[in-house]
């Protein structure tokens, strides 16, 4: 009994250093991310009225966080991913700020750091973020 139980101990043992071992594996850094270039990847998303919210983790540019709004959670994404693009490219640097429904559709109010808020509106709420973003 004693020989199983020890063997079952040595067994986790040997499980936590593996993993602890991988974990300190993956939080050094490696060198060619010592600087890492202007670019944006997938943070989180959600549900809202009448559609979906993306949200980008950023870096090197305007703000931490951009987020798209969009009618199927791709468009949000892909909102989100033409927001951040604008960014990058040298231009306003700008997010989803606020949605409501209006009379036959949705408006979207975009909080940008140039031009302050910037709103479009639409039968859907990508058409509404497109319009938003088209008055960049």
């Amino acid at each position: 009994m004693r020989e199983s139980i020890s063997m079952i101990g040595l067994v986790k043992r040997a499980v936590f250093m593996a993993g602890a071992v991988t974990v300190a594996a993956l939080a050094l850094p490696s060198v060619a991310s010592a600087a890492p270039a202007a670019g944006c990847s997938a943070f989180m998303n959600s549900a809202v009225s009448g559609g979906y919210e993306a949200t980008l983790a950023c870096n090197g540019i305007g703000l931490s966080f951009i987020d798209g709004l969009g009618t199927t959670l791709t468009e949000a994404g892909g909102e989100a991913r033409a927001l951040a693009q604008i960014a990058l490219g040298g231009g306003d640097t700008c997010s989803a700020f606020m949605h409501a429904t209006a009379p036959g559709g949705y408006q979207v109010t975009l909080t940008c750091v140039d031009n302050g808020l910037v709103s479009g509106v639409g039968t859907t709420l990508t058409a509404a973020s497109r319009a938003a973003r088209a008055s960049i």
